[in-house]
């Protein structure tokens, strides 16, 4: 078994607060960052996620039994393609883009400023506790935001090897991890975040939504929903089948976009099945 020590909730809800005043104090510095400053960070975060690979594998087949090949495919190789398609196209992203100026404003020029949203939380499922806690954080880091992250508690193993990485690459004023429960993510969803990303229920979803209201914070949900697949007449049967098996067998089927359901047209009903 994982031995953990856990804050009392009390101590845990300061240091919570703690974390957050920092981060909060800290949000200017790090929305100045320069492009190379921001590409550096991610790559030093590809390093380290690479150099504890054994140890992710060990992770996830510890919390979910998911095979080293699928480990890799889902976890793994997501979080390092994210970090290279983000390093190759930030500098153009954090451009200004000029548009067209009003006759009103005549004699200025106008221009689209992308900014930074300042402090983000994010809060990550367990179905993929290493790609949805990291793909979101690279995201927040390319844009010059501090990040305090909140990992799923059914993903322990997980939740500290994470914690692991985050600590070697970043400082605490810039990101920092919590592990706990509904608990500690009621305390960090009191707090006045200028950002909530959240992956999960729809259930789940609407409480993130209502606590992001009472700080008037923006929100990002990704949420569960319902996935048809449609098998139509004219469609290859082998290889559609193929590839729906594919998704719905795929981390066990526990992905939003697993089929749950199929269309088939009367005419390709046997030979589908």
């Amino acid at each position: 078994m994982l031995a953990t020590i856990a804050l009392k909730p009390n101590k845990q809800l300061a240091e919570i607060k703690r974390i957050f005043s920092l981060q909060k104090a800290n949000q200017y510095a790090v929305a100045n960052t320069t492009a190379t400053e921001r590409i550096n960070k991610l790559k030093k975060l590809k390093s380290c996620v690479l150099k504890y690979r054994d140890e992710i594998r060990a992770a996830l087949y510890n919390d979910l039994r998911k095979h080293q090949s699928e480990a890799d495919l889902t976890e793994i190789y997501a979080i390092t393609g994210e970090i290279k398609h983000t390093c190759r196209h930030l500098r153009s992203w954090m451009k200004n883009e000029s548009v067209s100026t009003p006759i009103s404003l005549m004699g200025s020029s106008s221009y689209i400023k992308y900014e930074p949203k300042g402090v983000v939380l994010i809060i990550a499922p367990w179905n993929f506790p290493i790609s949805l806690t990291l793909t979101p954080l690279i995201t927040a880091i390319a844009a010059g935001n501090t990040v305090i992250l909140k990992p799923s508690e059914n993903t322990p193993h997980s939740s500290k090897i994470l914690k692991k990485i985050i600590n070697e690459v970043f400082d605490e004023q810039e990101v920092s991890l919590f592990e706990g429960g509904v608990e500690t993510a009621t305390e960090l969803l009191s707090l006045p975040f200028n950002h909530i990303f959240f992956t999960g229920s729809p259930a789940v979803g609407k409480i993130v939504m209502k606590a992001a209201a009472e700080n008037l914070a923006s929100v990002t949900l990704e949420l569960g929903g319902k996935s048809p697949t449609i098998v139509d007449e004219s469609a290859n049967i082998e290889m559609a089948a193929k590839r729906i098996a594919w998704g719905k067998y795929l981390n066990n089927g526990q992905i939003c976009v697993a089929p749950d359901h199929v269309f088939v047209h009367e005419s390709k009903k046997n030979i589908f099945i």
